[in-house]
């Protein structure tokens, strides 16, 4: 990325931070190489292909993002849109799947670390473990890669010998003072038990440990609401509602008699 480009999109996603958390820990390595930026002086659009299929995030003035939004090729995207740069793309969109979703954002003055107690801290050793818990149950995480144990911020239940709840991160950027938790998953036949409240809060706790870290945040669906309050509890805050999950962009099509009058 040109260092003018780069300023400029660091400059629009800072002025949304909370929003902008992903998408600033993408502009540092492992994960700049699969990010694809268009911007403006107020827009920014991003095209993560770390995942499959691509994740689409847009921020800033509509009229600007709509121009950037216009550049994305047509196929498959994981949307990650507020409703007003979702909206920009309906006449593209052929079919989607999409939850309403929860930004949050953590309030450290609010967090009780005493919520902490009993988690323990996990790393690339444990993997097959946290594999076997994944498993394959419906709810598992579905952006967990085997990589983001290196920020050494996951954490983890046992049960005996059994890993019965865990909880990480998505994205650490220490550079950019940005962190998304993630990952949150208890074993079916272990829920109930406040388990996620535990793993979550000694992942906040480590995060909250290293020097400089402005903003944690965390996605949740809007709807589930036993998880809402978990994360109100820690001390995380609604911050806003976005679109996410799976659509297929297209362009519009028009009749010989349109485009002739066209």
């Amino acid at each position: 990325m040109s260092s003018g480009l780069l300023d400029r999109v660091e400059r629009v996603l800072e002025r949304e931070r909370v929003w902008s958390a992903y998408a600033l820990a993408d502009l540092d390595p492992p994960h700049t190489a699969h990010a694809h930026w268009l911007a403006d002086e107020d827009a920014v659009v991003l095209s993560f292909a770390g995942f499959d299929p691509p994740v689409l995030f847009a921020v800033g003035d509509p009229e600007q993002a709509s121009r950037l939004l216009a550049q994305v090729p047509d196929g498959r995207h994981m949307f990650t849109l507020m409703a007003t740069h979702r909206a920009l793309l309906e006449d593209r969109v052929r079919e989607s799947h999409e939850t309403i979703m929860w930004r949050m954002v953590l309030r450290p003055e609010a967090f009780d670390a005493t919520l902490a107690g009993g988690a323990q801290a996990l790393s690339a050793d444990d993997l097959p473990q946290i594999m076997t818990l994944f498993g394959d149950i419906a709810d598992r995480p579905d952006a967990f890669d085997a990589g983001q144990l290196a920020d050494h911020a996951f954490y983890g239940v046992w049960y005996g010998r059994q890993l019965v709840a865990i909880a990480g991160t998505h994205v650490v950027s220490e550079a950019r003072r940005v962190a998304a938790v993630g990952n949150v998953f208890t074993h079916p036949g272990h829920r109930g038990r406040g388990l996620a409240t535990i793993t979550t809060a000694a992942v906040v706790q480590e995060l909250l440990r290293r020097p400089g870290m402005q903003t944690i945040v965390l996605n949740v669906a809007r709807d589930n609401e036993p998880a809402v309050r978990c994360y109100q509890r820690l001390g995380f805050l609604p911050f806003c509602a976005y679109h996410e999950g799976v659509g297929q962009l297209g362009r519009a099509s028009h009749s010989p008699q349109e485009q002739k009058v066209r």
